[in-house]
């Protein structure tokens, strides 16, 4: 009598063993498929990307991938282990105060470099500011965690084997941009590569931030997102535009932060972003198992 095998057992053939065996490029397929498939028609369309849509693509193309391929490789107890690092919240103070106000402090401090103080006076004399930041905060536990879990706890983490964090944000950077295309669907063709390029370069800046403080809080993907969370909320909301509508400087600005951060966090830890030996095969996940002998 044969045993049907859980989903979440290690596979030894088949599909599961390409997957296990190919982790990150089953990942980054799965991503691609399903969240364009999500988002691609109704931006195609003409229809607004409302919440509803976006929080389709993050639990069906993003999430559900980490722990399928999670699965495959090392089955239930490397999905434990993931969630482990998803939830891994005991971590020193600084983190947090690091993940929660290095991009927006940052950000106000270029806006007065570049701008004046005009961001600095609106944010204190315009509850509407601080309270339209809060409210972009509170995607964290619906969106940002889970993007976080599928991008630095599998992608980024597993890319850092062999190739060193680094190299492995760089090249997160580049597939976290593309994923997001769906979103500058409408844009003229000129403007909107142009986009693209400016998100990779400068956006690589945020995967080295969002790896550094994984690895230096002891493998968070908690503190991955929070990070994650502040950057859009300074990005999207008025933190920084409220005193220069329209100005394309202060529009642009946070993603200048975030480039200027991760260029100075990459050459501060020469290009190990605060892992210590042996840190990123430990927060990597379960290793793929060796092909078995024929």
């Amino acid at each position: 009598m044969t045993a049907t095998s859980s989903p979440l057992v290690p596979a030894t053939g088949g599909l599961r063993s390409v997957v296990a065996r190919h982790p990150v490029p089953a990942m980054l397929i799965m991503m691609f498929v399903i969240g364009w498939a999500v988002l691609m028609p109704p931006a195609l369309a003409g229809i607004e990307l409302v919440p509803f849509f976006l929080l389709i693509a993050v639990l069906f193309a993003q999430l559900l991938p980490a722990v399928l391929v999670t699965a495959a490789v090392g089955g239930r107890p490397a999905v434990r282990e993931l969630f482990s690092r998803v939830f891994r919240w005991r971590v020193r103070l600084l983190w947090y105060l690091v993940a929660l106000f290095a991009i927006p402090v940052t950000a106000l401090l270029l806006s007065v470099a570049f701008l004046g103080t005009g961001a600095v006076h609106a944010l204190f004399t315009d509850p509407s500011i601080f309270l339209g930041y809060l409210a972009s905060i509170t995607a964290l536990p619906l969106v940002n965690l889970w993007e976080e879990t599928a991008w630095t706890g599998v992608v980024q983490a597993r890319l850092a084997v062999g190739r060193g964090p680094l190299l492995a944000a760089a090249i997160t950077g580049v597939f976290f941009t593309l994923v997001h295309l769906p979103l500058r669907i409408g844009e003229p063709l000129g403007e909107l590569v142009v986009g693209l390029v400016f998100a990779m370069i400068l956006g690589t800046g945020l995967r080295i931030l969002t790896g550094w403080l994984y690895y230096a809080s002891g493998g968070s993907v908690l503190l991955a997102a929070i990070v994650h969370v502040t950057f859009n909320a300074t990005n999207n909301g008025s933190l920084l535009t409220a005193a220069a509508p329209g100005d394309w400087v202060a529009e642009d600005l946070p993603w200048f932060t975030i480039g200027v951060l991760g260029l100075v966090v990459a050459v501060l830890s020469k290009g190990r972003l605060g892992a210590r030996p042996g840190d990123v095969e430990r927060y990597a996940g379960a290793p793929a198992p060796a092909p078995s002998a024929v």
